[in-house]
């Protein structure tokens, strides 16, 4: 049934398209034009909404001087940006130099915190290895502990607040 709807549909467009051709084709633009428009809105909020989440950065330490052993690496998150951040997450991988593969990944999940920071302002604070690699095998992990591993933050999500 569905599709006979779509063939009368489409039936009855070409009928008006050929029965009256400079209205038809008046009111094809007019819609076309109203959808550029709304789509270039749209298109415009999300370009702004990434300019302003790229300006967060982050940065993990391995730092046992300023963090325990428990929760051994050191992250910076500063805003760069001009808006609050309400809140944010992102992911850890520790690897070895010179390999992409990391022994460390905190997953997709990776970690979150509710801490507000208003734009030019930063946050510190010691966070928990993450679990061991999918993939990387124990005998690689025991032979390279992780002060001697590259870490980095991935995949800043920022949520700012609503002005």
């Amino acid at each position: 049934m569905e599709a006979l709807a779509w063939v009368v549909g489409i039936g009855g467009a070409l009928y008006l398209l050929f029965r009256f051709p400079r209205p038809s084709l008046i009111f094809i633009g007019a819609v076309v034009a109203i959808g550029a428009t709304v789509g270039g809105f749209f298109y415009a909020q999300d370009q702004l909404a990434k300019r302003k989440a790229a300006k967060v950065k982050a940065k993990v330490f391995y730092d046992l001087e300023k963090c325990s052993a428990e929760f051994p690496l050191w992250i910076g998150i500063l805003n760069g940006s001009d808006g609050i951040v309400e809140k944010f997450s992102f992911t850890i991988e520790g690897h070895l130099e010179g390999y992409s593969d990391p022994l460390y990944d905190s997953g997709y999940s990776g970690y979150s915190s509710d801490r507000i920071i208003p734009g030019g302002e930063g946050v510190t604070a010691c966070w928990a290895l993450p679990r061991q690699a999918y993939g990387a095998s124990e005998q690689r992990v025991a032979l390279n502990p992780p002060k001697t591993l590259v870490w980095t933050v991935k995949n800043i999500r920022p949520t700012f607040q609503n002005r």
